[in-house]
């Protein structure tokens, strides 16, 4: 069953976020091998129409996966 956070839960996830440490493109693109085991290339497609300048961790890791579950349009 699923079930809806509350709003408590809720500003305590946005607070756990905000402290996690935020990295510009550049820095996500220079590690991509080693923190997400991708190409900077993937990482560059999974960031296309993003605007954000700096991105954690868990948010670069959640867009890759996005990106790599994309059907293919024709």
């Amino acid at each position: 069953m699923a079930f809806k956070k509350s709003a408590q839960q809720q500003a305590a996830d946005q607070a756990e976020q905000s402290e996690r440490p935020a990295y510009t493109r550049e820095e996500l693109l220079a590690g991509a091998e080693a923190l997400f085991a991708v190409k900077p290339e993937v990482l560059t497609g999974a960031l296309h129409g993003n605007t954000k300048s700096a991105l954690t961790i868990e948010e670069t890791g959640r867009l890759i996966r996005q990106f790599q579950q994309r059907k293919v349009q024709r």
